[in-house]
C-alpha cells in the first residue's frame, strides 16, 4: 500500500475586514477530517489558560488593613475599590516581571488607571478604567504590585505579603477574555471531506490576536517537542499519592478554571464576570440567592449554570438556614 501524505493546510488567514488589536477571526485549511477539533481544542485550551499578562496582584492604601472596611470621603468602599483595580491589565516588557506601581491622588474627583504611575517597560492597557470616587479633599496613597503571570491565581496559593498593610488580590492573569472555535467542512480537489477550522478569540489589550496565537502555538510546539526524543526526559520516581490526595486535586483543578471552561452561553459568562467570578471556584462560593440578587441573571441563566456544575460534579454554595 503506497505511503499516503497528510493533507496540510495551505490557507491560513485573518478575516481582516473585523480584526481589530482586541479581536480576530483565523482561518486554517485543508485539514484531514478530525484535525480541526484536535487543533482547535488545543488552541482554545491554551488561549484560555497558559498565556502570560500583567495584573495587580496586592495593594497596600495608606490608612487601611484590610479589605472589608471603608475610606473617608471616598464612595466606594476597599472591597470595591479592589473588584476596580482587578481590571486592569498591563503590558510588561521583556525583563520587567514584577514591579510596585504608585498612585497619588487628592480629591475631590475620580481616580481611575491613568492616575497610577509604572515604571517605563509597563504600560496600562485601558487608562480609562474607573478605580473610585473620591467627594472630599482628602489624598490616597496606594502602592501596587504589579506582576507578569499566568491563568488565574488565588490567595491561597501566593506567598504571603512580607510587610504588614499589604491586602493579596485574587487575579486572573489570562489575556484571552473569550475564544470559540467551529469546524466546517471544505474541499480538496473532488473531495468534500476534509475540516475547515475557524477560530475566533478577544483579548483584553495586554496582547493581540496575532501575539496570542504565536504565543500558544510555541507553548504547543515546545511541549510536543519533548515528546519526540523521549530518553532524554529525566524521569523521577515519586512516591505514589493517596487516593484522598488524588481527588483533592483533582477537585482544585476544577475550581481554578476559568469561568470561560464553563459550559454555558456567552451571556452568562460575561454577566458572571462582571460579578467579579473569574473562576469556577468562586462560582461555587455564591448560593442560589447570591445570583438571583443579580438582576441580569434570570431563571434561565440560572439553569444553565446549575447544570453546568452538575457535569462537574459541583453545586453552588447551600443557602444559609433560617432560623425560627
Amino acid at each position: 500500500m503506497p505511503f499516503l501524505e497528510f493533507i496540510k493546510p495551505n490557507k491560513i488567514y485573518w478575516d481582516e475586514a473585523t480584526k481589530t488589536e482586541t479581536y480576530g477571526k483565523l482561518y486554517v485549511e485543508p485539514l484531514e477530517r478530525g484535525y480541526g477539533i484536535t487543533l482547535g481544542n488545543a488552541l482554545r485550551r491554551v488561549l484560555l489558560s497558559s498565556l502570560e499578562s500583567g495584573a495587580i496582584t496586592a495593594v497596600k492604601i495608606q490608612g487601611v488593613s484590610h479589605e472589608f472596611t471603608t475610606i473617608d470621603g471616598v464612595i466606594e468602599d476597599v472591597s470595591e475599590i479592589i473588584l476596580n483595580l482587578k481590571q486592569i491589565k498591563f503590558r510588561m516588557e521583556e525583563g520587567y516581571d514584577s514591579d510596585i506601581a504608585i498612585l497619588e491622588f487628592k480629591g475631590p474627583g475620580e481616580i481611575k488607571a491613568k492616575d497610577i504611575k509604572v515604571s517605563p517597560g509597563i504600560q496600562i492597557v485601558d487608562p480609562e478604567i474607573h478605580i473610585a470616587t473620591v467627594e472630599d479633599e482628602v489624598e490616597i496613597k496606594m502602592e501596587l504590585k504589579v506582576e507578569k503571570g499566568r491563568g488565574y491565581v488565588m490567595v491561597e496559593d501566593m506567598e504571603p505579603p512580607s510587610e504588614i498593610g499589604w491586602i493579596p488580590i485574587d487575579t486572573a492573569f489570562s489575556p484571552v477574555k473569550k475564544c470559540t472555535f467551529k469546524v466546517e467542512p471544505t474541499r480538496v480537489g473532488d473531495k468534500t471531506n476534509y475540516d475547515k477550522l475557524i477560530l475566533e478569540f478577544y483579548t483584553d489589550g495586554s496582547v493581540t490576536p496575532e501575539e496570542a496565537l504565536t504565543r500558544a502555538t510555541n507553548i504547543l510546539i515546545e511541549h510536543f517537542q519533548l515528546l519526540l526524543n523521549p530518553k532524554t526526559i529525566k524521569v523521577e520516581v515519586v512516591k505514589k499519592a493517596e487516593p484522598e490526595s488524588i481527588a483533592e486535586k483533582i477537585e482544585a483543578d476544577k475550581l481554578s478554571l476559568a469561568i470561560e471552561e464553563l459550559e454555558i452561553s456567552s451571556r452568562a459568562t460575561n454577566t458572571l464576570k462582571k460579578l467579579g467570578i473569574n473562576t469556577i471556584g468562586d462560582l461555587v462560593k455564591m448560593t442560589e440567592e447570591d445570583l438571583k440578587e443579580a438582576k441580569s441573571i434570570g431563571r434561565k441563566a440560572l439553569k444553565e449554570i446549575k447544570e453546568a456544575l452538575a457535569e462537574l460534579g459541583l453545586e453552588l454554595a447551600p443557602s444559609p438556614t433560617k432560623k425560627e
